[in-house]
């Protein structure tokens, strides 16, 4: 490996790492206490940064596929295009899914479509580490 191959391997992994610790954070919200709320207004609140956390992890997933598929386009790794394909696939669907997810009526529905991202936004994660680390 050379050193631009091995400086895009990098780069691929630390966006791969940035994406997992986003991915984190909008898993946390879907445990808000919020959600439980007897207050409307924040049940909104924690429906609004569920979606937000979402989204911006599907971004984080996003760039770093691309960032990965790069670098195994550089390395030759066999497979790489298909997994880009279902990554970048379960991702969008995952963001999507975060758009929707606040438009849902009620709060239980709103978690829901937010959990049916996350599980998409997880596949798509999974797939971008395995373009990276090249399993």
């Amino acid at each position: 490996m050379n050193d631009e191959q091995s400086k895009r391997l990098s780069d691929a992994a630390d966006a791969l790492m940035t994406a997992s610790d986003a991915l984190e954070e909008a898993r946390d919200t879907l445990a808000d206490t919020r959600f439980d709320s007897q207050v409307e207004r924040e049940r909104i609140s924690a429906a609004q940064q569920m979606s937000q956390k979402l989204e911006n992890a599907g971004k984080r997933i996003e760039e770093a596929v691309r960032k990965g598929t790069i670098a195994a386009a550089a390395l030759a790794r066999a497979g790489s295009y298909q997994r880009y394909r279902d990554a970048t696939t379960a991702a969008r669907e995952g963001r999507s899914l975060a758009r929707v997810a606040n438009e849902q009526d009620g709060t239980a529905n709103k978690r829901a479509k937010g959990q049916e991202s996350l599980e998409k936004l997880e596949a798509a994660l999974t797939n971008a580490a395995a373009i990276v680390f090249g399993e």
